[in-house]
């Protein structure tokens, strides 16, 4: 998926230098990402610069412009033509630049369960992708936890099964374009993609990525929440705490200078008393 960003923007410009594509400029309210320069700076980090600086977490995956790795290394090497990238280049997608690994990538994130339409993307015949597995927090920052995103969409194959030989085959997402004809590879016999079946898929598919996206929403804010509410707790017992050994010095001082004045020395002069018995 490509970056935006949100209206939480707070025009602190934090992300505008960070980008390598130049992609980030300042628009008439906030600022804004041009997709078409938007690499999710797959190539030079494996992270995306933006998020990690940005401090209100409003640079996010866009849910409406799903993108594959390949795709947005192709957009790099297009861009910057003097760069050479090699086959080991820093990804989101792979951890360190080391594996490939389309469906697991840090992001900035925390750890947010998968929703539970996280398995549900299948076709009418019934299978998908495995769900994407949930990352641990980053860096030892349990506030910066991250869900892994989940692949693009395009990356997506549906399992189809032949009416006339019951034999299945895997068709990427993509060929289920309305009028399209696929052909089974194992007796050859065709079938055309109806609006009927076209829709179910894409749908079945913008369920998942709608409900995740929100899912993750819920998370990123009960976890803020739950963050502000115990470092409030912690500085109101950090008070409590002075406040209790300020009073016990206090009270040790009171006892102490009480303790030295009435303390009875040798040869202290004795209160002379009155001749009639009083005073």
């Amino acid at each position: 998926m490509a970056t935006m960003i949100t209206s939480e923007c707070i025009n602190c410009g934090a992300c505008e230098p960070e980008c390598p594509n130049n992609a980030i400029s300042q628009g008439e309210e906030i600022y804004v990402i041009d997709p078409l320069l938007c690499t999710e700076c797959v190539g030079f980090h494996d992270y995306e610069a933006c998020a990690a600086v940005c401090p209100v977490d409003c640079c996010v995956t866009d849910p409406n412009n799903v993108e594959s790795e390949e795709a947005l290394i192709t957009r790099a090497r297009a861009i910057h033509q003097d760069v050479a990238f090699s086959e080991s280049f820093e990804s989101r997608f792979r951890k360190g630049g080391e594996t490939a690994a389309p469906s697991s990538a840090p992001k900035k994130s925390e750890p947010r369960p998968a929703p539970s339409a996280a398995a549900a993307p299948a076709s009418p015949g019934g299978a998908a992708p495995a769900a994407p597995e949930i990352a641990g927090p980053l860096n030892g920052d349990e506030s910066e936890a991250i869900l892994t995103p989940l692949p693009g969409i395009e990356t997506w194959e549906i399992p189809v099964r032949c009416f006339k030989c019951n034999e299945s085959y895997l068709v990427a997402v993509s060929r289920f374009m309305i009028g399209n004809v696929l052909f089974c590879p194992h007796c050859h016999k065709s079938m055309v993609v109806k609006d009927n079946l076209n829709f179910r898929i894409r749908t079945l598919l913008k369920e998942l990525y709608d409900g995740w996206e929100r899912d993750a929403a819920q998370i990123r804010a009960r976890r803020e929440r739950e963050l502000r509410d115990f470092s409030e707790r912690r500085a109101k017992e950090l008070r409590d705490f002075e406040t209790r050994q300020r009073q016990a010095l206090e009270k040790i001082k009171a006892q102490l200078r009480e303790t030295s004045e009435s303390y009875d020395a040798p040869g202290r002069p004795a209160k002379r008393g009155s001749p009639f018995g009083w005073g």
